[in-house]
């Protein structure tokens, strides 16, 4: 198995397992992944592929087996996406566009900080934003909207301490134990 199909398996394994044990809410290796693909990859199809690979296989694994045997009544039927997970698959995306950007001349400890705390900013503004804007929970004006991210912010905390965990320690092993060099866009 050659190196790249053994990395690619390495990030699913890791992106898919951080979703699926026990796990603080958004404290995953996902958003660390989409700006690792968005650094390494060769091709761009595979670093847009990837997060939404984890996802839809962690999702169906999530949707079909631990919560519908959680909440019956709410998972009937085979669900592959749930209601919102558009801005979720969104949002990865453009989190892989912004690793794009960050990375275009070089890779290293200040852009791997930014980039982990920006892809959490990214991740937040665009789910939340689907929540409000999905949900009847949060009236649809301005202060339904600032409710929504006010009652999102525990989980930007976590999703930044998952992405800056995972970024620096995917970032540092690819760069320092296997000296990987980054494709320059």
């Amino acid at each position: 198995m050659n190196q790249t199909r053994t990395i690619i398996i390495s990030l699913l394994i890791i992106g898919i397992g951080s979703r699926l044990i026990p796990h603080y809410p958004n404290f995953t290796a996902v958003g660390a992944i989409s700006l690792f693909g968005a650094a390494f990859a060769g091709r761009r199809s595979i670093a847009i592929i990837l997060p939404f690979l984890i996802m839809l296989i962690s999702d169906m694994i999530l949707n079909n087996l631990i919560y519908a045997s959680a909440y019956p009544a709410d998972f009937s039927q085979a669900t592959f996406f749930y209601k919102g997970a558009i801005w979720t698959y969104a949002a990865l995306g453009i989190i892989v566009i912004f690793g794009y950007s960050l990375f275009r001349n070089g890779v290293g400890f200040p852009r791997v900080f930014a980039g982990a705390i920006g892809s959490s900013v990214i991740f937040f503004l665009i789910t939340n934003f689907g929540v409000w804007a999905m949900s009847t929970i949060y009236p649809v004006n301005f202060t339904g909207l600032l409710a929504c991210y006010t009652a999102g912010l525990p989980f930007l905390v976590n999703q930044m301490m998952g992405d800056m965990f995972f970024s620096m320690a995917l970032f540092g092993v690819a760069l320092h134990v296997f000296q990987l060099k980054p494709k320059m866009a």
